[in-house]
């Protein structure tokens, strides 16, 4: 129903089951677990329930899919999703790497190279992602070095081949790094976009985290 091929959901399955997100009952039917109600839950709940109407205008304006997303260890994990009405979501998968998704290195963009091995301590990035992925710590902070001066990351063909991902660190008030808000489609329609994809995910990304510092917004009263 997502959009992930049969036998990469039958690998995710598991995994997803030891973490808590899905477990599986008698029948051997798959059901959301406590484990991925509690992620959100955790979080900033003024982020979260404020972040689909940003995400949604991206989309639109952009024709692609935007995402919200935070780190969890090596994985990078889409709290959010919204899409373009007449696009499939790119990359549709909600669990990523992180060291070949625009999210993933933006989420590591402070990270010095022994940040970096120890994220990825006992990973092997041989064979995983697209045609430009990292295969090594070291391209991975190669990549970020090159990003870095623009405060965001340039994703091209790294998750997927043809598909390019431009996201920026979402910063609370101590410029610590929360999540990260990303922009992802086919070249052809993103590329051409860049600067104005670039100028939006920034002004977001501040949005956002100006909101890490407001009380979550409490329900509404009507008359």
């Amino acid at each position: 129903e997502v959009g992930i091929e049969r036998s990469k959901a039958s690998r995710m399955s598991p995994k997803l089951c030891d973490r808590g997100f899905l477990e599986r009952s008698d029948d051997s039917t798959l059901r959301v677990s406590r484990g991925f109600f509690a992620l959100p839950a955790s979080l900033a709940h003024g982020v979260l329930a404020q972040s689909r109407p940003i995400l949604r205008r991206l989309a639109v304006a952009f024709g692609a899919s935007a995402r919200l997303s935070v780190l969890d260890g090596v994985l990078v994990r889409a709290l959010r999703t919204e899409s373009a009405a007449e696009q499939r979501p790119a990359a549709a998968s909600l669990v990523t790497p992180c060291w070949c998704t625009g999210a993933g290195r933006a989420l590591l963009l402070d990270h010095s190279l022994e940040d970096v091995l120890s994220v990825l301590d006992g990973y092997e990035l041989i064979g995983v992602g697209g045609p430009n992925a990292a295969h090594s710590a070291d391209e991975l902070v190669a990549a970020n070095e090159r990003d870095r001066p623009q405060g965001m990351t340039a994703a091209h063909d790294e998750f997927e081949h043809g598909i390019t991902e431009y996201a920026a660190p979402i910063r609370d008030s101590h410029s610590r790094i929360w999540g990260a808000i990303a922009v992802l489609g086919r070249q052809q329609d993103v590329v051409p976009q860049e600067e104005a994809i670039r100028q939006s995910l920034k002004s977001a990304a501040r949005t956002l985290g100006e909101l890490l510092e407001s009380p979550a917004p409490g329900p509404r009263i009507h008359s």
